[in-house]
């Protein structure tokens, strides 16, 4: 399930880094599967309260499959901090690599949905807010030309940790984690 998955990545990755209010003190040392179990839940740390937070309705986490160039077509991914792929072995769609390394366009304003944005369909960089790229590969060679392909290109990203995981002992089968951060 979805809250396994997030919550077996590597504590270093998924740790929840806040800023210094008493919020934060509360939630520190909380797992991204923990915070997210919270956020899901309504439940908010005690020292918030409605009135001294701004708090956008809706869901906090979301798990949808879907094939990764629609989703992102869809705005799935605007107002996304962190973005998870797990491409098939042939790796990510060139549609999503070509999005993923457009640069950051600092003019194109925050926005949950692609139709709180006034621009032009074309204009719209699908993947502006991400930050972390957290990419999921069962085909080494896949994943070495989408990582060149995410380092050389326009986007900022740099390989902060890879990661691999023998799935199934006794064979040649590696499941790797990546995770990207924007320069």
């Amino acid at each position: 399930s979805f809250s396994l998955d997030v919550g077996s990545l590597p504590r270093h990755v998924t740790h929840y880094m806040a800023s210094t209010t008493a919020a934060a003190d509360e939630t520190a040392d909380m797992t991204l599967a923990e915070l997210a179990n919270m956020m899901e839940s309504g439940k908010e740390p005690s020292s918030l309260s409605s009135s001294s937070i701004d708090i956008n309705e809706g869901p906090k986490t979301f798990y949808k499959a879907a094939a990764a160039a629609d989703a992102l077509r869809s705005g799935e991914a605007l107002g996304a901090n962190v973005l998870i792929v797990d491409p098939p072995r042939k790796g990510l769609e060139d549609e999503v690599t070509n999005e993923l390394c457009k640069p950051f366009n600092s003019n194109q304003p925050y926005a949950e949905s692609a139709t709180l944005l006034e621009m032009r369909e074309d204009r719209i960089n699908w993947a502006n807010d991400v930050n972390t790229l957290i990419y999921v590969s069962c085909g080494f060679d896949a994943l070495a030309k989408d990582t060149e392909k995410l380092l050389t290109g326009r986007g900022g990203w740099m390989l902060e940790s890879a990661t691999g995981y023998i799935i199934f002992p006794g064979s040649d089968q590696i499941e790797t984690l990546c995770v990207f951060k924007r320069k």
